[in-house]
């Protein structure tokens, strides 16, 4: 494969779906950096909304580069963090210290995804605060969920316009080229957590000549119902819950044990809010739906185990809700003045946008019941999605290809992982083609970095020598 990089040869690497609509040597712009938060440096670059219209009306893609500190730089190092809904710009500020450490032969650039936080925002509306109860039980009547569904669809589109139809993740992809272009580089290094393995996937199948290496660390299969909660990610969760009942069990020192267990303690929360909200923050009420979001927030992170406990043992012991609503609220993105950034509202347009399938409201209910029967614990939760109501036929859905590229992609699953189960690492590295699988015993949401040691050791030799693992390797957490 040629590495030039000429704007004559930028489309040679574009599969021939993307290539019909998409030409990287004509929507390239200027760019330049400048000075922000005293050390870091900051940009904004326009990109097509519409690749099929280059020439069209542009958005802006929000950018931060932390620079390498080392003589011998590695060129750039672009990181995404999930969601979909999730800011690099601000993760990678926020964590800056972090990725100067660990980075120092890497330009460590984090972007906004179009649609997302300094980018060219998509607006619906986000003031979601109310003491309703999302649960139901099998067999409640949902359809007026549906008819809310579409309200809040139109609402989205009235306030965000053409932008919510084009928040897919090949467009974003295509935007993750330019940013390439723009920075004048040859090649790029990819780190993609969560949602950004969907990402990191879409871009080695559209312009593989330009990845010099890529991780995609919590695999999302691109085979599944990507616009609703699959069975494999529900069961995830179980999953995530029973490794964590079965650590405080294990601990003569939880808390829950004074309750009979965690399984015990939790049944009896969930007791206490199938019958009345409790009190909670300044003069809130923790639902039910709250209390299995906030147990569903814990279980990403170990770390975040502690937080389950005492949530739980404040609900029993003082019927109070104040943890597990602090929890909900961190994954629910909600801002101290009660109002809630665009984080929701993005996950459902980009994984609409991604889905070819537009089942009628019949098929979902009958498809999350499905799903919600598996769920011993999150399962009324799960009830009474609404899929892609609202929405027209996605304009470009999802495409991963296979990846012809240098060196193979490095993904990442552990067995714990809640939001993105062990089962979907082989699906990605069989979609991909050149790519490699490596798994943790470990638990938590996401391994490099984060929550694994041992994972952690092998991507930092694959990123600076290539030394890629046998498919397949495995460790277990010290």
């Amino acid at each position: 494969m040629s590495n030039a990089l000429t704007n004559s040869t930028d489309t040679d690497a574009v599969s021939d779906q993307s290539s019909e609509m998409y030409d990287g040597s004509s929507s390239a712009t200027y760019f330049e950096w400048s000075s922000c938060y005293q050390v870091y440096e900051c940009g904004m670059l326009s990109v097509p909304l519409d690749y099929e219209n280059p020439g069209g009306e542009l958005i802006e893609i929000s950018l931060i580069r932390i620079a390498a500190s080392t003589n011998s730089s590695l060129g750039p190092l672009l990181v995404n963090f999930g969601g979909p809904g999730v800011s690099g710009t601000e993760m990678v500020k926020l964590y800056g210290s972090l990725w100067e450490f660990a980075f120092p032969e890497f330009d460590v650039i984090g972007f906004d995804p179009r649609g997302v936080g300094l980018s060219t925002q998509v607006n619906c509306p986000n003031d979601l605060d109310d003491d309703k109860d999302w649960t139901f039980e099998d067999g409640e009547d949902v359809s007026n969920l549906f008819k809310e569904a579409r309200l809040h669809v139109k609402e989205c589109l009235d306030m965000s316009g053409d932008l919510a139809l084009h928040v897919g993740t090949n467009n974003v992809a295509r935007d993750m080229d330019q940013i390439r272009l723009a920075l004048g580089e040859e090649q790029i290094t990819y780190l993609g957590y969560s949602y950004g393995t969907r990402i990191g996937a879409v871009y080695a199948s559209l312009f593989p000549d330009h990845v010099r290496a890529m991780i995609l660390d919590g695999a999302v299969a691109p085979s599944d119902q990507v616009s609703a909660f699959s069975p494999v990610q529900g069961l995830g969760f179980e999953t995530a819950w029973n490794r964590f009942s079965k650590n405080c069990d294990e601990d003569t020192n939880c808390a829950l044990n004074e309750f009979g267990g965690a399984e015990n303690a939790f049944s009896i929360a969930d007791e206490l809010l199938s019958v009345s909200n409790l009190k909670a923050l300044d003069g809130r009420e923790l639902t039910r739906g709250e209390f299995h979001f906030g147990t569903a927030s814990a279980l990403y992170s170990p770390y975040s185990w502690p937080d389950l406990v005492n949530g739980l043992y404040a609900i029993i012991s003082d019927a109070d809700g104040s943890i597990h609503q602090i929890l909900a609220d961190q994954l629910s993105g909600r801002r101290e003045d009660g109002t809630y950034d665009n984080s929701q509202s993005v996950l459902f347009l980009v994984n609409c946008a991604d889905d070819p399938l537009r089942p009628s409201d019949e098929e979902i209910t009958s498809a999350t019941d499905a799903v919600a029967d598996q769920l011993p614990h999150f399962g009324p939760s799960f009830r009474g999605q609404t899929g892609c109501a609202g929405l027209d036929e996605a304009l470009d859905p999802l495409h991963i290809g296979q990846a012809d590229l240098d060196v193979p992609a490095l993904v990442i699953s552990m067995e714990g992982d809640p939001a993105t189960p062990l089962e979907w690492g082989p699906e990605l590295v069989e979609s991909m083609g050149n790519a490699v699988l490596i798994t943790s015993d470990g638990d938590g949401h996401g391994a490099f970095l984060t929550n694994s040691e041992c994972v952690t050791d092998v991507v930092f030799d694959y990123l600076i020598n290539f030394r890629v693992p046998e498919n397949g390797w495995s460790c277990q957490e010290p």
